[in-house]
């Protein structure tokens, strides 16, 4: 599990860094969307990944927020409806809920 979350972090660091350049905004906090109960797979990678660019320096912080329900479906949900406001989220899952 710290390996994929490890994998994770340099996915989403690469990105970060290669678009860096285009983008004006500064990324300096992350909050975590974990469509899974507390110490589930989405939870550890979550966690790991947050854990991985907070230590690597990439951010200031990462929180972390679990709503289960519907296999996904209820935190994607939110996500989607709650759009405008969620700046800075990133929800973490797997092929089935894309």
């Amino acid at each position: 599990m710290k390996k994929l979350a490890k994998m994770m972090a340099v996915a989403i660091a690469s990105v970060v860094l290669s678009t860096g350049s285009l983008s004006a905004v500064e990324i300096k906090k992350i909050h975590f969307l974990i469509p899974g109960g507390a110490g589930g797979g989405w939870d550890g990678t979550a966690r790991g990944t947050g854990e991985a660019l907070t230590k690597a320096g990439l951010i200031d912080s990462a929180t972390f927020e679990n709503m289960s329900g519907g296999g996904g479906g209820k935190a994607i949900g939110y996500l989607i409806e709650n759009s405008k406001s969620n700046h800075g989220t990133l929800m973490v899952n797997s092929t089935p809920i894309v």
